[in-house]
């Protein structure tokens, strides 16, 4: 099973993809929250790593780095070393790359992508994170050590409109997507649902 958290800064992905994973935990799960390539060995780990994360969706060439990576990474299936060791919680993946590339331009890579989806590893579940412009620009006033990219991700309305659209268009690959606004969504009440949400999986399952 491989549940994917994404969506714009500033909306609580590390929160939610920390709290779900201990959740998950409590029930015998074996839950493992991940960030990064999918594939132990894909070669385009270590020369990304070398470039400070923030610094990823300012760049058009960075950016076409990780798509590639990403390609990659369904290529080598990365995403079978992690079902074999239990339930995936991936915090960020390309869906995200994908909407900074087009919302920052639209760069010619993001905008091919977008049109062929399946290049990439798809999810089980896919949950989208957002909220209005002024509650993250609000967090924003709030973050300690904010970066290059919290501020890029409160630019204005439309970069946050072609931001999620682009999720939107990402999100084609995924068998189910949950989109949630976290300034009238808590964490609690979207872990609670996803919860179920696994439940409900489980349940049919076994009725198979």
């Amino acid at each position: 099973m491989r549940i994917l958290i994404d969506g714009l800064d500033l909306s609580g992905k590390s929160t939610l993809a920390a709290r779900l994973t201990e959740v998950l935990r409590e029930q015998d799960l074996r839950p493992i929250h991940h960030r990064g390539f999918l594939a132990p060995r894909n070669p385009l780990t270590g020369p990304l790593d070398t470039v400070k994360a923030p610094d990823h969706p300012m760049s058009s060439l960075l950016n076409t780095s990780y798509l590639a990576g990403c390609v990659l990474d369904k290529a080598l299936r990365g995403a079978r070393s992690w079902e074999r060791r239990g339930l995936l919680i991936q915090e960020s993946y390309v869906d995200r790359c994908l909407a900074y590339g087009y919302a920052s331009g639209p760069w010619p890579a993001a905008r091919l992508a977008l049109r062929n989806p399946g290049l990439f590893i798809g999810f089980d579940l896919a949950i989208y994170l957002g909220a209005p412009l002024h509650v993250r620009r609000e967090r924003l006033s709030r973050r300690v050590g904010a970066n290059s990219i919290d501020r890029l991700s409160v630019l204005s309305e439309k970069f946050h409109d072609d931001f999620m659209a682009a999720l939107a268009m990402a999100g084609r690959r995924h068998r189910r997507v949950l989109t949630f606004d976290t300034s009238r969504h808590s964490t609690e009440q979207i872990t609670e649902q996803v919860v179920q949400w696994l439940g409900e999986g489980r349940h049919k399952e076994t009725v198979r």
